[in-house]
């Protein structure tokens, strides 16, 4: 962690910028990584007040890779308007277990997040995000593409039943879903990178959750309040601090 923190001071300090929220992301943040997987560090930053008061915009986003570690982050600005569209990427980083930073005013934020969420939004990128996964395998067993169809369904699941994201890892999310019995199995598999029994079966039981949860999203109504005023608010607010 002190490496983690390191880094992020230096990213502060290269682009003069503020972080606000630092965590980890990926497979690491929800339990499926294995020995070799990359570390995702995820963050959101603001600049000084005169950076935003500009005709030309500049960049929005922050990047560096640092040996298996790569750190992303969003501008402020391009968070907000992210979490009015209700964007999966960042409400998972609200829900990440391990959080390297976080200052008060990402209260506001997580508050905002609630506010926006849209399950209907979210159930369709976890659906699509599924089928992709699925479709562009390099073989019939690949377990990277079939780990991301597995998250997203367990993600779709729980968005549907409770309106929000879970917190906890994809290991425990598939002890306790209700996915099929044969999923269930073939996911530990997954978890252990150890070869899969009747890949082709597994794909086809997949595919069939994906197709069931569409059903159900197709039935939903949108929920979801984007309250531009709110948001300007939190903005100016973030950023006249």
């Amino acid at each position: 962690m002190n490496a983690i923190t390191a880094k992020l001071k230096e990213l502060e300090e290269e682009n003069n910028v503020t972080i606000l929220f630092a965590c980890e992301a990926g497979s690491r943040a929800f339990g499926y990584e294995h020995e070799n997987s990359d570390r995702d560090i995820r963050f959101i930053y603001k600049h000084d007040l005169d950076w935003y008061l500009t005709v030309f915009p500049e960049a929005d986003v922050l990047e560096m890779n640092s040996e298996k570690v790569e750190f992303h982050g969003w501008d402020i600005k391009k968070t907000i308007y992210l979490i009015g569209k209700s964007n999966p990427s960042i409400l998972e980083w609200f829900i990440s277990p391990t959080i390297y930073k976080e200052a008060e005013v990402v209260k506001m934020l997580r508050e905002l997040s609630t506010d926006c969420f849209s399950v209907k939004s979210l159930m369709f990128h976890y659906i699509n995000l599924g089928r992709t996964n699925l479709k562009h395998q390099a073989n019939r067993s690949d377990h990277k593409r079939l780990l991301y169809a597995l998250k997203s369904i367990l993600f779709g699941r729980w968005v549907l039943e409770n309106e929000s994201l879970p917190k906890g890892t994809l290991p425990k999310l598939l002890q306790e879903s209700a996915v099929h019995d044969h999923i269930k199995l073939q996911g530990i598999t997954l978890f252990r990178r150890e070869t899969l029994r009747e890949p082709e079966r597994l794909i086809g039981n997949l595919e069939e959750e994906l197709f069931q949860l569409e059903k159900k999203a197709r039935l939903l109504k949108e929920k979801r309040v984007m309250d531009q005023n709110k948001m300007n608010c939190i903005f100016q607010s973030i950023v006249r601090r």
